[in-house]
């Protein structure tokens, strides 16, 4: 069934599963489930307050959540009034709230009640509405009292007449809106494709899309049997359109996961038969390390999607070693993509080629341009650039359009992705660096990831993370160290290995000025290696 592109997210949501029994399941949250009935009910009926609050079309309503149900609803209840989502972080400093606050003027706040200390003082004196929710307000019976005494002294209370809590509400019917596929639907805050934090606006259209083309890439074979795992944060663009808007519009139950923590993802997937799975390398490292991933559940699994961060060699061999001890002969399946353009490539089963991240989706375009702009030839290094319908519409306030987007001699429209990489000649794209990590040595071009990969294959080594600095005023590159704790090894002979390995496989100028040995890499809150953390250190 063709489902037209070009209209809310929730009315596509709708259309597609309208074949779908009512009773099929949308969620399902610690024994707690929503059918797709109860679904849609709660979201028409809190579309009806947002609107009953005076929020109308193309206001923005901060959505503030984990991955709880309320999340769930909200969105696309902001959706069905015409509103845009401006998805935030939960645990964002007060400071940079009270910013947006000022900038971006949201009409309403929808918090996590364990948070909403922090912003208190202010935010209550905005005047605005805001929405409080609980984990608990889904949870079944049984499970409250635990919440309870996991959450007391944590939640603040509020006689402020502008504070609801979710729970409190009561019901409303939303009147029509009429929504445009072209009209904003998401504000995502991203680092930009050129480093500087940058708010991504995204189209309905560009998500519906995107649904269409993960469930072509899956060929379109699943049921109302299946379940992903939705760890992954609504607020970024890979667990927004990937884990939520892709699942439940194929009507695929989402598995809801608030917080990441690899013993509680691998009982998720046990406990409800999970056969999708999308997230970080970090995530995948840390249930192979639990010793949880395995046993009949890995039978179930159909698909296990990786992007956001380069995967290690080690990772992937534990992965496929365990799918292989229960007959299941899937591989990590590595994807590519930008909060400003979607995931947008990805290695499938179907043309599985090692060490690419795929090819692109059904209605994407890649191709590879120089320094100059000029469109590059299979096989020739540079600057990925992304074409389709899943791009976005720009930054807000437009600031940094101009650097991001360029049009061809055909008005084609080009996305500059700020990654370095090339495409083989079955159309196979391979990733190599990030520009902004791109490092000369005496007029040479280093591209760190290179040699992490390198490094990474050696069995000394769990994973390593190469990131610029200074030597006696001229520029170097210094390799920082995970030690596999399994190494027999002396630091002083990991690094003559690591030095051996870089130079069989590099000029001299990929050779790092310093090795230092690191406990943990430091991480961002989704689980990437957090470069400029690491960047700061080596100063």
């Amino acid at each position: 069934m063709s489902v037209d592109f070009n209209q809310s997210m929730f009315a596509y949501y709708k259309a597609c599963t309208s074949l779908n029994p009512s009773t099929d399941k949308v969620w399902q949250f610690w024994g707690a489930s929503s059918t797709r009935a109860k679904f849609v009910r709660d979201v028409e009926n809190f579309a009806g307050y947002l609107i009953s609050l005076g929020v109308g079309k193309g206001d923005n309503v901060v959505l503030c959540l984990s991955n709880i149900p309320n999340a769930l609803v909200c969105f696309y209840a902001i959706n069905r009034a015409g509103a845009i989502a401006n998805l935030v972080h939960p645990v964002i400093p007060s400071e940079k709230l009270q910013a947006m606050d000022k900038e971006m003027s949201p009409k309403a706040y929808i918090l996590f009640d364990e948070f909403f200390y922090k912003y208190k003082n202010w935010i209550e004196a905005t005047g605005k509405p805001i929405i409080l929710c609980s984990a608990q307000d889904y949870l079944p019976t049984f499970f409250k009292p635990f919440y309870n005494a996991y959450a007391q002294g944590k939640i603040s209370s509020s006689n402020a007449s502008n504070v609801v809590r979710y729970r409190d509400i009561g019901k409303y019917i939303a009147p029509a809106v009429a929504v445009d596929g072209e009209d904003v639907a998401v504000y995502m805050h991203s680092g930009g494709t050129c480093g500087k934090a940058k708010t991504v606006m995204m189209s309905n259209r560009a998500l519906n899309n995107l649904t269409d083309n993960i469930l072509d890439a899956i060929d379109h074979r699943y049921s109302n049997k299946d379940a992903m795992l939705m760890a992954l944060p609504i607020f970024h663009t890979y667990g927004l359109g990937v884990c939520l808007h892709s699942m439940i519009c194929a009507g695929i139950r989402i598995i809801l996961m608030p917080k990441f923590k690899a013993d509680t993802a691998c009982y998720l997937i046990k406990r409800y038969g999970v056969t999708f799975v999308a997230g970080v390398p970090n995530m995948y490292s840390k249930m192979l390390a639990s010793g949880k991933f395995k046993g009949k559940m890995l039978t179930k699994i159909r698909a296990c999607y990786c992007g956001g961060d380069k995967v290690s060699e080690n990772t992937k061999q534990l992965f496929k070693q365990a799918m292989e001890k229960q007959g299941n002969n899937i591989l990590l399946s590595e994807g590519y993509g930008l909060t400003e353009a979607c995931v947008c490539c990805i290695n499938t089963m179907k043309v599985y080629k090692p060490n690419s991240i795929g090819r692109p989706v059904k209605s994407m375009t890649f191709a590879i341009i120089d320094e100059q702009g000029n469109f590059l030839p299979p096989k020739s290094k540079g600057e990925i650039v992304i074409s389709g319908p899943t791009l976005m519409k720009g930054y807000y306030h437009s600031e940094g359009d101009q650097e991001a987007f360029f049009e061809d001699a055909k008005h084609v429209k080009w996305l500059k992705s700020g990654d370095i990489g090339y495409i083989d000649e079955d159309g196979n794209v391979f990733f190599t660096d990030r520009i902004k990590r791109l490092v000369k040595i005496s007029g040479v071009n280093v591209f760190p990831q290179e040699i992490e990969n390198v490094v990474d294959n050696l069995d000394c080594v769990k994973i390593s993370c190469v990131v610029e600095t200074t030597i006696k005023g001229k520029s170097a590159t210094k390799l920082y160290v995970v030690k596999d704790k399994s190494t027999l090894l002396s630091d002083k002979e990991i690094e003559e290995r690591i030095r051996q390995a870089i130079a069989q496989n590099f000029m001299r100028y990929s050779m790092p000025g310093i090795i230092e040995f690191i406990d943990e890499l430091p991480r961002t809150p989704i689980g990437k290696v957090d470069f400029v953390a690491l960047q700061q250190m080596s100063r």
